[in-house]
């Protein structure tokens, strides 16, 4: 998995020093424009994006888009990936490890339970104007602490965290209970099919096949992920065929060969053909490809 330091020289060319640990941070976008690919990470990322640009996110089984006055929660060990952006991308990112929270005063089982974050729903919630200036103003102070270095800086941050941990559990329960997709057959199946995807994509990769184990005609089932995401079933199908392809071929040692039978083709030639449709490269290319 991908560590905070890691991540920083990667993605957003800011280099530590092989002294230096990071345990959290927050640093400042605007109009950023490289996509992230299929990434696990070993820390957890919040992204509060401010005005302007928008940008398409996959977390786990969720596809999603953060826009302005959003904020959003990527938990460690979860494969995701942001791309699409448009317009001016301004957004404030948090980075910690769950390590460093734990090291406040605030009981274990509490801690844990501000730390969950529930897999059934997208970590996306819209903010009222008064909660943004709030979230805003906390991660200006992380930034300030981390950035002075002034004595207890660090336990001046965890304590800004877990007020912006306890307040992004407030506004998950609010706009949970708020929501009429707690009742909408449509999410349900909707729902019900990312997960047998998110399970299953190795084995079935036709609507067909996951109709079928779901005891729906595939007409319905189209319909249903059509209505409540926008894409195609077969689309969120190939998604996460190729954001587990996009993983391997990155940071896995396997030859695409193996590859490929891991992802359940039946063939390495089927599978370069199915890449290539979609990422317009060959996975050999891909692989060599600079990655910015």
């Amino acid at each position: 998995m991908t560590s905070i330091e890691d991540f920083l020289s990667e993605y957003f060319d800011i280099l530590q020093s092989d002294a230096d640990e990071v345990n959290c941070c927050v640093i400042s976008l605007k109009d950023y424009r490289y996509a992230i690919d299929a990434v696990k990470l070993n820390f957890y990322l919040v992204v509060l994006c401010r005005r302007g640009g928008a940008c398409n996110v996959t977390v786990g089984q969720h596809d999603f888009s953060i826009s302005s006055s959003t904020i959003s929660i990527i938990p460690p060990q979860t494969l995701f990936s942001i791309k699409n952006f448009s317009g001016t991308f301004v957004a404030d990112l948090l980075f910690f490890k769950s390590d460093f929270i734990k090291k406040g005063f605030v009981k274990s089982e509490v801690m844990e339970e501000l730390l969950l974050i529930n897999p059934d729903y997208p970590p996306i919630f819209d903010l009222e104007e008064t909660k943004f200036q709030d979230f805003s103003y906390k991660f200006a102070k992380i930034k300030d602490e981390t950035e002075s270095q002034s004595p207890f800086c660090l336990e001046v941050s965890r304590l800004y965290i877990l007020q912006i941990l306890y307040d992004y559990n407030r506004v998950c329960k609010l706009c949970l209970l708020n929501s009429d997709k707690l009742i909408n057959r449509q999410y349900q199946v909707m729902y019900a099919f990312r997960k047998l995807v998110d399970k299953n994509f190795h084995q079935y990769k036709t609507v067909k096949e996951y109709a079928g184990l779901m005891y729906l005609s595939s007409k319905y089932l189209s319909e249903c992920v059509k209505n409540q995401t926008g894409i195609s079933a077969l689309d969120l199908i190939q998604n996460r065929i190729m954001l587990e392809a996009t993983l391997l071929l990155k940071y896995a040692t396997l030859s695409v060969k193996n590859i490929s039978d891991k992802l359940g083709f039946t063939s390495t030639s089927s599978f370069s053909r199915f890449f290539k449709s979609v990422k317009g490269v060959s996975p050999i290319h891909y692989r060599e490809k600079p990655k910015n």
